[in-house]
């Protein structure tokens, strides 16, 4: 009987701690409670990778679209990565990123909201894993490659119905000074 009034409040706090630190019992619910997640932000889409998750926050409070990364760790996830994209006015805007690899899996995730009409499809990846998909003013288009690379280096080239280069993302070909506000999608001629 002693044992028991000593267990059960040690088994109290473990679990209280566990939870304190961010973990919890699925990888959505880990998401959700990533720190720097703005309480009106808005689950938009999810993927799976292996043990891993990959969730796609729109927040109007905040402005900015946020990608989570969970992993799980024995029976319980945690989502400790992320990053943000600030609102743009671009033609072309990137929406989510990330690019990791842990004990169990790799992956590269980028995904792009089109503003322009004229924009029929967008290429991204690198060989032999390189994918077209179509896309229309208004919508969002993602890749998901099953190795980790820097966006950049996916290539991503947005195309008209004809098959013309309209847009790169990356940075300015024309300078050799990179500042992170420059990776962005950029016009190809005129």
């Amino acid at each position: 009987m002693k044992k028991i009034r000593v267990i059960i409040p040690v088994l109290v706090i473990m679990v209280a701690l566990i939870f304190l630190s961010g973990y919890r019992f699925t990888a959505l619910s880990a998401a959700n409670n990533h720190a720097f997640l703005s309480s009106d932000a808005e689950l938009i889409d999810q993927y799976k990778i292996g043990s891993s998750g990959i969730y796609i926050y729109k927040s109007e409070e905040e402005k900015e679209y946020r990608t989570v990364m969970t992993e799980k760790s024995g029976l319980l996830f945690s989502g400790n990565q992320s990053t943000f994209i600030p609102y743009n006015s671009d033609e072309l805007q990137l929406v989510g990123a990330a690019s990791f690899i842990n004990d169990k899996d790799e992956a590269s995730f980028i995904s792009f909201k089109s503003n322009d009409d004229k924009v029929a499809y967008i290429e991204a990846g690198v060989e032999p894993h390189i994918e077209r998909k179509e896309i229309k003013k208004g919508e969002r288009v993602s890749f998901l490659f099953p190795f980790s690379e820097q966006i950049n280096f996916l290539y991503p080239t947005a195309f008209d119905k004809d098959g013309n280069e309209l847009y790169y993302f990356g940075f300015p070909k024309d300078s050799n000074m990179h500042n992170q506000d420059d990776l962005r999608w950029h016009k190809t001629g005129d």
